[in-house]
């Protein structure tokens, strides 16, 4: 029972927080009319399966302070200028750049918390 809430856990806050990610990245950088066909994903989804797993972990054993932990990473993120691409992928909009970094930092450290609660088995199982 417990591998397999630690099967689901770590699915939820990998797979399915990736899926979403992604999906709110694209769908925002739509709506926006900044689209880019060459859009490099590798470095951001690399990243977000590490944090992802880091905070899931994290959350799944109880540690003290792993949500002012989650809310450090989002400020040392936006403090780095994460997000920041190269010129000829760089989007129109700074702003929005740091809008799509704040909220997909978010919703991947949403997913990680409920994927840590599930392996936890606090919630669900």
């Amino acid at each position: 029972m417990e591998t397999l809430r630690w099967t689901v856990g770590l699915s939820v806050s990998l797979v399915c927080g990736g899926i979403v990610n992604q999906y709110w990245a694209r769908r925002v950088r739509k709506l926006i009319g900044d689209e880019d066909p060459q859009y490099r994903i590798l470095i951001p989804l690399s990243l977000g399966v590490v944090e992802n797993l880091f905070f899931t972990i994290g959350v799944a054993f109880d540690l003290s302070g792993v949500m002012v932990g989650m809310v450090a990473w989002m400020g040392a993120k936006m403090a780095a200028h994460w997000g920041r691409e190269p010129k000829e992928h760089q989007v129109k909009n700074i702003e929005t750049v740091r809008f799509l970094v704040l909220g997909g930092t978010m919703i991947s450290l949403l997913f990680a918390m409920i994927g840590g609660l599930i392996c936890a088995g606090k919630l669900w199982f």
